[in-house]
């Protein structure tokens, strides 16, 4: 049988992992809860096909709420993003229950460009207040940065301004982009939409953070406290 002693001698004499191996390791991990989000509108384009606009509506709207459901089960404690998820299940309730009303799916899909202004309005006044939101929404979805950031950063002021006026601009062209096509093929589109929308934005954040992080550890290893800064307890941080 082989000891542990051979296998750490084994272990220790194994080259260290190419540069790409180490930068994929240290990129932050989302957690998979997360991105659940989507389920709500791929439940509405299969049911959309299945069932008719209203079965779609009723679809996403069941689906949205199970989602959130299981992240409150799963993640008790990513506080600021579930709340925000609070708000989404009440637009997606509340333009569901008006799209049913009216079988109209243009109807359930206004709660984008809603949910968009109010929430891009949330980010900026967050601001306001001195607690940016994006801090904590970092620090929440991807766990790895939690010991590398602290939330009071400045970096989080710039971020929550940028992303605030990002989510209420594109609030606006989903609202001209429903206006000219039809509810089922704005639900097509609504994803890549997004989230082909948000890639650039995403870069930037990764490399603006980035940058932040590496100055923070340069400032720890310089005055040896390993100390980055003010470093809140996670239900302190769902405050921000």
């Amino acid at each position: 049988m082989t000891s542990d002693a051979d296998r750490q001698l084994r272990n220790s004499d194994e080259p260290p992992p190419p540069e790409w191996a180490r930068k994929v390791e240290s990129f932050p991990q989302v957690d998979p809860i997360a991105v659940l989000g989507v389920a709500p509108t791929l439940s509405y384009l299969i049911f959309n096909a299945i069932a008719g606009v209203r079965g779609a509506i009723a679809a996403a709207v069941i689906v949205g709420v199970a989602v959130y459901l299981i992240q409150r089960h799963y993640r008790p404690r990513i506080q600021v993003v579930r709340w925000l998820m609070v708000f989404s299940v009440a637009f997606n309730v509340g333009f569901g229950v008006w799209g049913l009303i009216e079988g109209d799916g243009k109807v359930y899909w206004a709660r984008d460009f809603v949910d968009n202004f109010v929430l891009g309005g949330v980010f900026l006044i967050t601001v306001l207040l001195g607690r940016p939101i994006v801090s904590a929404l970092v620090r929440e979805t991807f766990p790895s940065i939690r010991e590398q950031m602290p939330a009071d950063h400045r970096v989080w002021i710039r971020l929550t301004i940028v992303w605030g006026l990002y989510i209420a601009l594109a609030g606006v062209l989903r609202w001209w982009i429903l206006d000219q096509v039809s509810a089922s093929t704005y639900a097509i589109i609504r994803l890549p939409l997004g989230w082909g929308l948000g890639v650039v934005l995403m870069l930037w954040t990764f490399s603006t953070m980035s940058r932040a992080m590496r100055d923070v550890a340069w400032q720890r290893a310089r005055s040896g406290s390993g100390d980055p800064g003010e470093v809140i307890p996670d239900p302190e941080v769902a405050e921000r």
